[in-house]
């Protein structure tokens, strides 16, 4: 009967129609004042919200929706988990419509640029809702963005506050009073426990260092592994694992295959190299196996390859193997043992990165973005062409010492 008599049909949370027809009374013949009246409203309703949680349960209640706020890659941060429409663009910094969505930039004041989305979720909505959800969001954007710079300028000095314990810490080794150790059993750091520091260093840019070692984080505790700190320095950050007992030797190889795996999941991986120390106990522990992990993060860098990992037990069997690859006789072999790859350049790539990878056909497609597919075919070419036995671990370290040489 509606679409006949061209009606529109309108749905309300209030029951009374005595309330409600007022309302529409307005919204029909002053939809200025409803606006105006929306402003004042959640104004006042923000006015006294602190947490981010707080100021979007007063919008929703003021502009009867469910925000969302989400990262500029579209991740969810606080409230309902909205995802942009495909057609909005979240690289420009204007309020945008798409199909299902209204979103709006919450500005990040150093730079201009997006620090976080808005987003409003709409169905055949009237032209005189959209302008004003589209107002409320103007409203709100500041309350958030406010937010969103205390939780920044918290995070920074509790990261001061990190770094400074950390280096108080690895400065005075077991001697450490028991002020500090008492700040560190307030940020969860079991310093009498066993620890394996990690080094990472990814890129040029702090940010981008800062969100290599935040995903880095995030995918290692995907596989068990829970970092109990990430510290920036100057030539990285500082990381480590921390456990109530000594790990094995078992433990130590898979937490180097764990963190090579993770290495290869993120976005920056062609820039990382990582190491990893020894694990060692209580706080003068701490201080030698970040040293060693720095060590480590060192060898990894005197590769030709990215990303790369390696373990500070490497590093004595690593100067041998370089005396090895610099000497005269190491090179005439590689010369000679490597001559059938040398027309086939991405052979003899993928032939490098199969033997640096420990012989893993996943890891080296991975790493080389191709497909497993491709690796095993390319292999099997390899395998005919140099006519050996590569299945035998004298050959290959034989065959990994001739591609460093001839690579290097």
């Amino acid at each position: 009967m509606a679409d006949r008599l061209r009606f529109p049909i309108m749905q309300t949370r209030e029951a009374d129609p005595a309330v409600v027809v007022p309302e529409l009374i307005t919204m029909a013949r002053a939809p200025l004042l409803v606006e105006s009246a929306t402003a004042v409203k959640l104004t006042r309703q923000l006015s006294s919200r602190r947490t981010g949680e707080e100021i979007l349960s007063a919008a929703n209640s003021v502009l009867q929706t469910d925000l969302g706020l989400v990262t500029p890659d579209g991740a969810n941060i606080l409230g309902a988990h909205l995802i942009p429409d495909d057609a909005l663009h979240l690289d420009r910094s204007v309020t945008q419509r798409g199909r299902n969505t209204l979103i709006h930039p919450v500005l990040d004041p150093e730079d201009n640029r997006p620090a976080a989305w808005l987003i409003a979720p709409f169905s055949q909505s009237s032209s005189a809702r959209l302008k004003i959800l589209e107002l409320g969001l103007m409203i709100v954007e500041p309350f958030l963005r406010s937010w969103l710079l205390t939780q920044r300028a918290k995070a920074e000095r509790s990261q001061v506050i990190r770094a400074q314990l950390f280096s108080e810490i690895v400065a005075a080794r077991d001697t450490i009073s028991r002020d500090y150790v008492e700040s560190a059993l307030s940020l969860g750091w079991r310093l009498q426990d066993w620890h394996t520091g990690l080094h990472i260093r990814a890129g040029d840019q702090i940010d981008e260092s800062q969100s290599a070692t935040n995903q880095l984080r995030s995918e290692l505790a995907h596989r068990g592994i829970t970092v109990t700190a990430s510290i920036p320095r100057g030539d990285g950050h500082v990381m480590w694992v921390t456990t109530a007992t000594e790990p094995s030797a078992d433990d130590g190889r898979q937490l180097l295959g764990n963190l090579r795996q993770a290495v290869l999941q993120l976005d920056s991986r062609d820039d990382v190299i990582a190491g990893i120390g020894r694990p060692r106990r209580g706080p003068g522990g701490l201080s030698d196996t970040v040293h060693e992990a720095r060590d480590a993060c060192d060898l990894a860098a005197s590769h030709s390859f990215r990303p790369a990992v390696e373990h500070v037990d490497e590093l004595g069997v690593a100067r041998l193997l370089a005396t090895w690859q610099r000497s005269e006789v190491t090179r005439a072999f590689a010369e000679s043992a490597l001559a059938p790859l040398v027309d086939a350049p991405h052979l003899m790539r993928t032939f490098q990165t199969y033997l640096e990878s420990g012989g893993s056909t996943a890891t080296t497609a991975s790493v080389l973005g191709i497909h497993r597919n491709t690796v095993a075919t390319r292999m099997q070419q390899i395998r005919s062409r140099l006519d050996t036995d590569l299945d035998e671990p004298s050959q290959r370290l034989a065959f990994q010492l001739a591609c460093r040489a001839l690579m290097s």
